[in-house]
């Protein structure tokens, strides 16, 4: 019998001090997909060309690849308390079906760093990542996100997650009625010079070493809702000490805007978005020249009309790019310092960031340019990389709803680089690109997608080298997704 009240002694302080864990409510959702992949020649460059003489380029690139991929993500939602919540999402088995594994020292060295468990190429993230930990409490002054958030777009406009990155953010939230103002801190990035990559370690340096070049962005915000849409304005104040910003811009202080607006008219739905950066002082001279302020500018619009059960629409993207003829100022490049629109993938090959993620690291030498692998031919440093940015876009879309389940889509896009990237560049045209797509519902959360992407090359992905020779590239695609 004293057994027995000693195990119900137990089981009660067990129980006493478990209390608040019990007391949480844990949510969990996120997705699971498997996706098989067929693409001609992410290289863009003729198997029949010789070697450029680069140690990422040979004829051993170029040519078709297919494989699997896939990635388990799960987003946690506990409420503490009422008004208290701390939100987590991890990614597991995000990798090339059966790729080798890397060792851990070749992941913490040079590879592309976007964020930890990002690095390298087709063989990371084996095991489970967590990119997104943050908390939100409601108070009567508003509410407060901080930590690292998902990565979206500022904007109103169709902007979306992407990949999987996240931003380190403070942020303060007050809605009154239908007015919104809000406020954030968000630490772009924490670099560090070194005498030695072999030792660098992940994710920073010892006290002492290197030099100080983060990055932050300081911005408040104001929106207004109605029924039909919403409109807002933000004001960013970019303090930038990244050598991401160019050569003659080793610091600078540069004020942005952005101004969006979207509205529901009947049938046909409007978004507009429109950005500028001015300023930008840099206390240096450059080749003779004091640098001279900015005036970056970059406009989205988008124009849908519901035909149900057809949709017909258009984008039309314009960002300006860096003259070559004034070293002395800085006139486009701001999307990937902003980290604007990284989730928006307006292609199945151009600009997509999953593409990016599975061909293009192969491919990007030292070359790319934020944080990003890029699609690169013979470009270099200046590859298209997932930020819409130097560029003039235009691009019809459409899909049609056959049955409740089946719906399929497509899309043709033309781009054009907006400057040239370098002196001698051969050319701006960044090509054509159709994409066609079929998606079904298996079930209501199980969706089944068939893809087909053609990019017509344009001499742009020559880089400098008129003598290089292009060739159009393909991607064939099919995807598996369950969502919970």
């Amino acid at each position: 019998m004293k057994r027995f009240w000693i195990v119900l002694l137990l089981l009660g302080l067990i129980m006493a001090f478990s209390s608040t864990v019990f007391a949480a409510d844990v949510k969990f959702g996120g997705e699971f997909y498997l996706q098989g992949w067929y693409n001609k020649n992410a290289s863009l460059i003729d198997k029949n060309n010789a070697p450029l003489g680069l140690s990422t380029d040979s004829r051993n690139y170029r040519g078709a690849t297919a494989f699997y991929t896939e990635r388990l993500r799960v987003k946690t939602t506990v409420a503490v308390a009422k008004g208290l919540t701390l939100v987590t999402r991890f990614d597991a088995l995000e990798r090339k079906w059966m790729a080798s594994r890397r060792p851990v020292s070749i992941q913490s060295s040079t590879t592309w760093s976007g964020s930890p468990g990002v690095a390298g190429t087709d063989q990371e993230m084996e095991n489970i990542a967590f990119d997104t930990a943050y908390v939100m409490f409601a108070t009567p002054i508003g509410l407060f996100m901080i930590g690292n958030i998902d990565s979206t777009s500022c904007s109103g406009t169709c902007y979306t997650d992407g990949v999987g990155f996240a931003s380190a953010l403070m942020t303060w939230v007050f809605p009154k009625g239908p007015w919104t103002i809000s406020a954030t801190i968000k630490k772009s990035s924490d670099g560090t010079t070194y005498s030695s990559t072999a030792l660098q370690p992940q994710g920073g340096s010892p006290i002492g070493t290197g030099t100080d070049n983060d990055s932050d962005v300081y911005a408040l915000g104001i929106g207004y809702r109605w029924k039909t849409g919403n409109a807002g304005f933000s004001f960013s104040w970019v303090d930038s000490r990244t050598t991401n910003v160019g050569a003659a811009w080793s610091k600078s202080l540069m004020p942005a805007y952005t101004l969006y607006f979207v509205n529901k008219f009947g049938k046909l739905y409007i978004g507009e978005e429109f950005g500028m950066v001015t300023g930008g002082y840099v206390p240096k001279m450059y080749n003779g020249y004091k640098v001279k302020p900015s005036f970056a500018f970059s406009n989205a619009f988008n124009v849908e009309l519901d035909l149900a059960p057809a949709k017909l629409g258009g984008w039309f993207i314009y960002s300006r790019g860096d003259k070559l003829s004034t070293p002395y100022k800085k006139e486009g490049g701001f999307r990937s310092i902003l980290d604007l629109d990284r989730g928006f993938n307006p292609c199945l090959i151009l600009w997509d960031e999953s593409y990016m993620q599975w061909f293009a690291p192969n491919w990007k030498g030292t070359g790319g340019s934020g944080q990003q692998p890029a699609i690169l031919g013979n470009a270099g440093a200046y590859g298209i990389n997932t930020y819409i940015q130097n560029v003039m876009l235009f691009q019809l879309y459409g899909d049609f709803k056959v049955t409740p389940k089946l719906n399929l889509g497509g899309s043709f896009t033309w781009a054009k680089a907006n400057e040239p990237p370098a002196a001698g560049w051969v050319s701006k045209k960044i090509g054509y690109e159709a994409d066609l797509t079929m998606k079904y519902k298996i079930y209501d959360n199980l969706e089944y997608m068939i893809g087909a992407g053609y990019l017509f090359t344009g001499d742009y992905f020559k880089g400098t080298s008129a003598t290089v020779k292009l060739t159009d590239n393909y991607l064939i695609t099919h995807k598996l997704t369950l969502t919970f």
